[in-house]
């Protein structure tokens, strides 16, 4: 967690839940979820499994699932399968749809 007041810069990489409720600018790669609290500041590159905003978010994201609540605001370029916006949540920029990586295999009938 990153606690209110707090603030962090420089590149993170996660296999845990990760909490910010201050400010981190940089880039984050986490395997589980990130949770941008209400008072949570973050900017730059953001990679997770589940992305939650209730706070503020510029920048590059990229997860399987993004939720923004109502008082959560997301500036930027985000790749995501599933986006949830919820009423008096706010989203500025660019989506694109993140796609399953598909194995192709080939046969070969002799």
């Amino acid at each position: 967690m990153i606690s209110s007041g707090a603030r962090m810069e420089g590149t993170f990489y996660f296999n845990s839940m990760l909490h910010v409720d201050g400010e981190l600018n940089g880039i984050v790669h986490s395997e589980n979820i990130v949770v941008i609290g209400r008072n949570g500041n973050v900017k730059g590159e953001l990679q997770a499994d589940k992305i939650v905003v209730n706070g503020y978010f510029e920048g590059e994201l990229e997860a399987n699932s993004l939720e923004i609540l109502a008082g959560g605001y997301v500036s930027g370029n985000i790749t995501i399968k599933e986006l949830s916006i919820e009423n008096g949540g706010k989203f500025n920029g660019s989506s694109k749809i993140k796609e399953d990586t598909v194995k192709l295999i080939e046969t070969h009938v002799e």
